[in-house]
């Protein structure tokens, strides 16, 4: 993330010639029952540890956003990503295309990247299969989204637990990205996870900034600030952007897609818009047990 000389995190850098690239396209349609939660799942969804102790500054308390994961290559760190379910972690498509899946692995409740005694507490998976959805456009960063399967599943834990898929677009309020991403625009990534407060932006504002209406497609949303400064970066694509509930729980409203530098005036973040790939998701997922929130109450027959 990028705050102007305080902090980091994510978002590519995109050139000039894919910036003037028209983008409308096909809108994913969802209805508000589309996310089929089960009642066996012995789990919750989108419970921060807000109990856990604040390091300090911007930085996250330890384990706050128990459902981020990062993605290595190689063994070398290059996105983020977010637990849906014990088996499957949602994060962008440009994260895993063109890439050999088995090159890549995720990192699971992790914190400081630089602590050597968190080899007892993180859990680590390779990729199974990474199923980036069948309308990403490589050229436009449209449908930007995918699905990764872990080879093992995860063991849920304090440090360990999944997100809770969006029911609104949340247009107009305060919602937290959080990654291991750049502390600047030409800076180094963040050993230590860190977040920021990023306002969703309407639509018609979105259309307003300097991107243009041309540039953003349905399946796109803007979060940020007109005056830049506080913004995602490079380093963590693929994570997610999250918003607390009335309830209490949060959940995972867009993943963090792509950008003009970072923390520039008029040039917010771009991100995925989830709600619009509900029913993708559901049957990506293939019948996966999808954890609930605290709230929910299952349907009786």
């Amino acid at each position: 993330m990028c705050s102007i000389n305080i902090f980091g995190f994510v978002v590519v850098l995109l050139s000039a010639s894919v910036m003037s690239v028209p983008v409308k396209g096909p809108r994913v349609a969802f209805d508000d029952d589309v996310i089929q939660y089960s009642n066996d799942c012995n789990c919750v969804c989108g419970m921060s540890n807000r109990q856990m102790r604040v390091i300090g500054g911007n930085i996250t308390k330890v384990h706050e956003f128990p459902w981020l994961a990062g993605l290595s290559k190689n063994g070398e760190f290059y996105c983020g990503a977010a637990v849906i379910t014990r088996w499957h972690l949602l994060t962008a498509a440009h994260c895993v295309d063109g890439i050999d899946t088995h090159t890549i692995t995720a990192t699971l409740g992790d914190h400081d990247r630089l602590d050597k005694n968190r080899f007892s507490t993180i859990q680590v998976r390779s990729i199974k299969k990474a199923v980036p959805h069948n309308l990403f456009d490589p050229s436009s960063y449209n449908n930007d989204i995918a699905i990764l399967e872990l080879d093992e599943a995860l063991e849920f834990d304090a440090r360990i637990q999944p997100a809770c898929l969006p029911n609104s677009d949340y247009t107009g309020q305060i919602a937290i990205v959080a990654g291991w991403g750049r502390t600047k625009e030409k800076g180094e990534t963040a050993s230590i996870l860190r977040k920021v407060n990023v306002p969703v932006w309407s639509k018609k504002d979105c259309y307003n900034s300097d991107y243009g209406e041309q540039r953003l497609s349905e399946n796109m949303f803007c979060a940020g600030y007109e005056k830049g400064e506080k913004d995602a970066c490079q380093g963590d694509s693929g994570g997610p952007l999250q918003v607390k509930t009335a309830g209490g729980n949060m959940e995972v409203i867009g993943v963090v897609s792509w950008g003009r530098g970072c923390g520039r005036p008029k040039l917010p973040g771009i991100y995925t818009k989830i709600v619009n790939y509900l029913h993708w998701i559901q049957e990506t997922l293939n019948g996966e047990c999808l954890c609930p929130p605290p709230s929910h109450n299952p349907r009786r027959a």
